[in-house]
């Protein structure tokens, strides 16, 4: 009878059983202090490159990867060759493998900053296999809540909540919580070496807007000149262990791409980095061969200068030791495309891929909106901005987003109207949600255009009798002074009874902030359709929206609003155990109308009419 395999060395076996008949394993408890090695990468062009390894020794389980997470052994050493005596440990060597015998130890992965010597941390790689072997779900630090108040967003959803929704992945992305959380950093000093992520193709000013952003997330960002690597470069070698690996954000028109370096490939397995992108659990991303121009030395960290080309798989685990996918064909993206049309130049048409991510995508989709717009249109100074956009969801749902936008630097805040309802919706815990495609279309207008409410008046030449027609007159003013007048019918329900009304013309706000104090209630969707038709019943910035209302019994149930309510039936609907959401209203609107304008509307009036018998 055979022994028991002890517990201790299951992983060893399971290790050696990943790699049987491929790279021999060098494990990290044989690996000692004065150990000599070599390392593979790229310093230029694509061609991988050997380096020399002194293994200075290994600190067993002395690196945390997270609060309350397992902590690894890892492996110190100095690295000596090409470049690296004049550079120190380069950016975007992270997942370059080193070998001690012609086995492999695992991949260069941290690195201290300002160091005289280029002196880094290895992962073993065992520890990168065993972390992208599991399957389970994405850790809550890579998630984040749209919903930012302690009550929640408020019903009825304005444009003011769906923007400020926006700051839900902005918020995980960049709070202090991220290198805790995401990525590992040990009390010793030395820290992840930080990926470059080069942004193509987009304008400065937008540029460092996320510059802020992806340094707090441990990126290296750098704004590049062009997009991908140039095909006049030719065909790039496949991948094989030491050489640039691509990961790709956004790719099109603009382009936004990470790069470190293959560690190991296994039967179309790829792992890489040695250490998290973002520690995102599964992903979706496209991982490309990659192209290093040069490598630029840095008294603080030098980092490869170097593009993302053909796409040869998909990254589909980002863990706490390493990065790995699959060759083969790359992952969906979400197709998008921006038509700006403009009184200073030609119409133009940008068009660009992002990927799938439940984090990632709503940031992405706005820096990217943000750069088209500043680039191509003034980013200080007035001006109006007329956005009309679609985004389709996988099972051909959309929800549109129109609005108008007057004043000083409207381009954050289209982006914003964009990023905020994407962020509502992949967040949403009810239904996976699947973005196929965005389609903006802007309308760009040097004038500012906005027109504020001046007066409100009923045009009559009788008394007003339940049933009865007239007019909604209301004079706008205009930014620069000119008087303009919209007229809206007016009509008496026949049920009305005699007495005093309200009628209220205002802008979308005035009348979001009213609902919203009347209904008392938290927004609270029961299904993805309800959450799609309150994105897309959202109130707009151009038009005029007038409601008449009169003293009475009425509730809103469950939303809807009811009026006339006998007394007996409301004191029903609100005894306990009805189920039903009622709030009572001391008023109730007989009359709705709304009149879309040519202004970014803003303002309010009330008038009281009689109607008589």
């Amino acid at each position: 009878m055979s022994r028991p395999t002890p517990w201790a060395v299951l992983p060893a076996l399971l290790l050696a059983s990943s790699l049987a008949g491929a790279t021999e394993v060098l494990p990290v408890d044989e690996v000692r202090a004065g150990m000599e090695g070599t390392g593979r990468t790229v310093f230029e062009g694509s061609r991988v490159e050997e380096f020399g390894v002194h293994i200075l020794g290994v600190v067993d389980k002395g690196v945390v990867n997270k609060p309350g997470g397992p902590r690894q052994s890892m492996i110190l050493a100095r690295l000596e060759g090409g470049p690296l005596a004049e550079t120190g440990v380069i950016r975007g060597m992270s997942g370059s493998p080193v070998f001690v015998d012609g086995k492999l130890v695992g991949a260069v992965a941290y690195s201290y900053p300002f160091g005289k010597k280029p002196i880094a941390w290895i992962t073993p790689i065992g520890d990168m296999i065993e972390a992208t072997r599991v399957t389970t779900p994405r850790a809550t630090s890579a998630r984040f809540k749209p919903v930012l108040g302690p009550g929640g967003l408020a019903a009825p959803l304005d444009r003011e909540q769906v923007v400020a929704s926006f700051e839900g992945p902005l918020r995980a992305m960049a709070g202090d919580r991220l290198h805790g959380g995401a990525l590992p950093v040990t009390g010793s000093g030395f820290s992840p070496l930080a990926l470059p992520l080069v942004f193509s193709g987009f304008e400065p000013s937008a540029y460092e807007w996320a510059r802020g952003v992806f340094s707090s997330m441990g990126f290296a960002p750098v704004l590049g000149s062009g997009g991908a690597a140039s095909g006049d470069l030719g065909p790039l070698p496949d991948l094989e262990p030491g050489a640039a690996v691509g990961i790709s954000f956004i790719e099109g028109d603009l382009d936004l791409s990470a790069t470190g370096t293959v560690t190991h490939i296994d039967q179309g397995r790829v792992y890489a980095l040695g250490h998290p992108l973002y520690n995102l659990g599964p992903t979706q991303f496209p991982m490309k061969k990659a192209y290093v121009y040069s490598i630029f030395p840095s008294l603080q960290d030098s980092w490869k200068i170097a593009a993302a080309a053909d796409a040869v798989g998909t990254v589909d685990q980002d863990r706490s030791a390493a990065i790995a996918g699959r060759l083969g064909a790359p992952p969906p993206m979400i197709e998008s495309e921006v038509h700006l049309h403009s009184v200073r130049e030609a119409d133009r048409t940008f068009r660009f891929r992002i990927v799938r991510d439940e984090l990632f995508t709503p940031v992405l989709a706005y820096v990217a909106l943000l750069s088209v717009l500043q680039s191509h249109e003034r980013a200080l100074g007035s001006m109006t901005l007329r956005i009309d956009a679609r985004l389709v969801l996988e099972g051909g749902q959309e929800v549109r987003v129109e609005e108008v936008l007057a004043g000083g630097q409207p381009a954050p805040r289209a982006a914003a109207l964009v990023a905020g309802p994407l962020a509502l919706l992949v967040a949403n815990e009810l239904e996976k949600v699947t973005i196929h495609s965005i389609d903006v279309d802007v309308v760009a207008d040097e004038e500012t255009r906005s027109a504020t409410i001046e007066r409100a008046w009923v045009d009559r030449s009788g008394r007003l009798r339940p049933g009865a027609t007239t007019t909604l007159k209301v004079l706008l003013r205009t930014h620069r002074g000119a008087p303009l007048t919209h007229s809206l019918p007016l009509r008496i329900p026949t049920s009305a009874s005699p007495g005093t009304y309200d009628l209220l013309v205002a802008d979308a706000a005035t009348f979001d902030a009213l609902e919203q104090q009347e209904r008392q209630r938290p927004f609270e969707y029961r299904d993805l359709d309800q959450l799609l038709r309150a994105l897309n019943e959202l109130r707009s910035g151009d038009t005029l929206y007038a409601r008449l209302t009169r003293p009475g019994q009425g509730a809103i149930v469950g939303g809807e609003y009811l009026p006339a309510l006998p007394a007996s039936v409301l004191s029903v609907l609100q005894a306990p155990g009805q189920g039903a959401s009622v709030v009572p209203l001391r008023t109730m609107p007989v009359w709705k109308a709304e009149k879309v304008t040519d202004y970014a509307v803003s303002g309010a009036r009330r008038l009281s009419i009689e109607v008589e018998r």
